[in-house]
């Protein structure tokens, strides 16, 4: 991953690339950090990144105005970073992945970091889950898979469009796999799309068209937290973080 920071605090600068270098998890691949203390000569450079951390209050030429010149925006997860917190909302208009205040940074950026890693590592692999068949590798999208079960060595992949999938694999190596995109074991036969659940009860999932999957006493609260933390993530964006 490649994240560029823009700020003209050069003491902040450093301090924010040494905490994102300390909370990346290398496991995802390697990251570069590149800092620029001035919004002209970023502009100017427009160097190749995955994301930007970007002060709003800079001398000279200012966060919205370097956001507002960007190429190739839509490509860029924006993040704002600023001592001001009331500038939120202005910051709207340009749809950034995430708002970090200065005075709250260590609290913020955590979230920030792994969502981040998330997010470019699905924009990477791209929204197909290849299963193996006992005819071959059939792809299926992560948005019509309503939960996966699995019994012995077999796996039932149900689709939203009716369009079911019976497989053979590991169900930890897919939970690995579709974590980023928002789904959670529910027990230890279950994979579940969060963006089709609809209540969690004390010993059950309960999902959108009814169907009812187990939840195991010793994951409640996991689970809990973990849909919690993707409603949280939809409020924030306004749609599901993982499409």
């Amino acid at each position: 991953m490649q994240i560029a920071i823009c700020d003209d605090d050069i003491h902040f600068a450093g301090e924010l690339k040494g905490a994102i270098e300390t909370l990346y998890d290398v496991s995802n691949g390697s990251l570069m950090v590149s800092v620029w203390h001035d919004g002209a000569a970023f502009l100017a450079d427009q160097p190749e990144c995955d994301a930007l951390f970007l002060a709003i209050d800079m001398a000279g030429m200012d966060g919205f105005t370097v956001a507002r010149k960007l190429r190739r925006r839509e490509e860029i997860f924006l993040i704002f970073v600023t001592g001001h917190d009331e500038l939120v909302y202005d910051a709207i208009k340009f749809q950034p992945f995430r708002f970090l205040r200065k005075s709250r940074l260590m609290e913020e950026l955590p979230e920030a970091v792994e969502e981040l890693g998330k997010a470019v590592l699905r924009r990477s692999v791209g929204s197909k889950v290849p299963f193996r068949t006992g005819t071959g590798i059939v792809y299926r999208d992560v948005d019509d898979i309503m939960y996966i079960e699995i019994y012995g060595h077999w796996m039932h992949v149900r689709a939203r469009s009716g369009d079911d999938l019976k497989c053979y694999g590991s169900l930890t190596d897919l939970e690995k796999q579709l974590e980023p995109f928002g789904f959670i074991r529910t027990h230890k036969s279950y994979l579940v799309n969060c963006q089709y659940i609809h209540a969690i009860e004390s010993r059950r999932v309960i999902l959108d068209d009814r169907t009812q999957i187990p939840l195991s006493r010793y994951r409640t609260e996991i689970v809990r937290e973990a849909y919690g933390y993707y409603r949280r993530a939809v409020y924030k964006t306004g749609t599901s973080v993982y499409n």
